[in-house]
């Protein structure tokens, strides 16, 4: 695989904030697909990131594994498993600009439902049927636009985790939720012996990415934290309406 050094460059950011992304606020990863779009077909470039994805997710869930919440995990993973399993076999009958659009629209209103609520003693995403919901949302969401993020930022946000615990159970989740997508990947042939030792020469950015988000997590306070999660789902959600 020839690489120019406009290429090479867009490589480095993508590794970098991928891995600063894990291990701080987030959000970063449309930016990352973006890149990767940029410099590769979108098959190549899905086989390059879900490597890089697993490697940053794993030195995140090093780092907080202790403020991991263990038991809202259990709950919500199976239901996203299946949501995985109905996007691999859903992907090829369902139109996708309408898909994100409506992933759009729903990370809006998410959005809008949690600035209602902020203070009040209602507590609807305390709900085991909107759990679900959102579980299975993720897990399709993940395998049709790689926009599994907003929705679990949104949702974990509003059950009030605070910074660490968010960003540990965020971290193990996306890791145990990119490494059952990974046979998946493989089986589509989109990872190959090429990519992988592709992925190899960039572990060491995604290392210092996240070295550096850990920094930047400690420097910042709830508040901040919360407006930064918010806007990146914002974001999000207008790439997925506008574009």
């Amino acid at each position: 695989m020839e690489l120019s050094y406009l290429i090479l460059f867009y490589l480095f950011l993508s590794a970098f904030l991928a891995g600063f992304s894990k291990t701080s606020v987030g959000g970063l990863g449309i930016i990352v697909v973006l890149l990767m779009a940029l410099a590769f077909d979108a098959k190549t470039s899905v086989g390059i990131l879900l490597p890089m994805l697993i490697v940053a997710d794993a030195f995140a869930v090093f780092y907080y594994r202790k403020d991991c919440d263990y038991t809202l995990l259990i709950k919500i993973f199976p239901t996203t498993a299946i949501g995985v399993v109905l996007g691999y076999f859903i992907m090829d009958n369902i139109d996708k600009e309408v898909f994100e659009k409506t992933l759009g629209f729903v990370i809006l209103l998410m959005l809008l439902l949690g600035f209602y609520l902020e203070n009040k003693t209602i507590k609807p995403y305390q709900n085991n049927i909107i759990l679900i919901v959102v579980g299975l949302g993720a897990g399709i969401a993940t395998m049709l636009a790689n926009a599994a993020g907003p929705l679990l930022a949104i949702y974990f946000l509003q059950l009030g985790l605070s910074k660490n615990t968010f960003v540990g159970t965020r971290s193990m989740y996306f890791l145990i939720l990119n490494l059952f997508k990974l046979p998946f990947s493989i089986g589509l042939g989109l990872i190959t012996f090429e990519t992988l030792t592709l992925n190899m020469y960039f572990v060491p950015v995604i290392v210092l990415g996240a070295y550096l988000g850990v920094k930047f997590l400690k420097m910042i306070d709830m508040s901040i934290f919360k407006t930064l999660i918010r806007f990146a789902s914002v974001i999000v959600a207008l790439k997925f309406l506008l574009f």
